[in-house]
């Protein structure tokens, strides 16, 4: 009976000891793709602004320029003698006022979403955008990661170690999200900056512009 014993504490220290040791290597294995993970969703967090920025201030720019010109050619009627300056500054005041409608129309949904999610998070932008874009890495991960094929061998080794798949998938989504949630405010600042002096400079062009115009 003795014997018995002194076999059976050898082999469940053996256990242990192993499970001790998957464990270690599932922990290694989780951090690398971490690691792995966070580095590829800050590049494409960095692409996607970039993306978005250039084609929403190219889409800015253009509408801009359809202003103008639909002004000069307003202000070339009226210097041409074709129409009169009572016309020509109802017909600058309505299609101003039609502008700025135009563009209160367009931008709402972005102003709103902004103003839902600064007022969520106590008005604090950096916070704000580092929840949002968390919030949106924490999904996409996990979406990945369940998509990911399983192998047999895996499953068995997660057994053995006592983790589930479930669980790795949450903690990579929930550890790549923190990550994009500490980096978000220095990854997408110098984007930011760059789009709002841009769309800055462009605003006064097009102030002067039109004040020119009207002179």
């Amino acid at each position: 009976m003795r014997s018995f014993l002194l076999v059976a504490s050898a082999v469940g220290a053996g256990l242990a000891f192993g499970r001790r040791y998957l464990e270690r290597g599932v922990s290694a294995q989780k951090n690398k793709v971490i690691e792995t993970a966070a580095v590829e969703t800050r590049r494409q967090i960095k692409r996607h602004a970039d993306d978005f920025l250039k084609k929403s201030f190219r889409s800015f720019a253009i509408a801009t320029a359809i202003k103008l010109l639909i002004l000069a050619t307003l202000w070339g009627l009226f210097h041409g003698g074709v129409i009169g300056r009572p016309y020509f500054i109802w017909g600058v005041t309505g299609i101003l006022a039609a502008f700025l409608v135009r563009d209160i129309w367009v931008t709402w949904p972005f102003v709103r979403l902004g103003i839902v999610e600064l007022s969520r998070y106590g008005w604090h932008p950096e916070r704000a955008l580092g929840e949002v874009v968390a919030g949106h890495v924490f999904q996409q991960v996990l979406t990945e990661a369940q998509s990911a094929p399983s192998t047999r061998s895996s499953k068995v080794m997660l057994v053995l170690a006592g983790q589930s798949r479930e669980g790795i998938e949450h903690d990579i989504a929930t550890s790549v999200a923190a990550i994009a949630r500490d980096t978000s405010w220095s990854d997408l600042r110098p984007f930011l900056v760059s789009a709002a002096i841009k769309t800055a400079a462009l605003m006064i062009i097009y102030s002067v512009s039109v004040f020119l115009l009207m002179a």
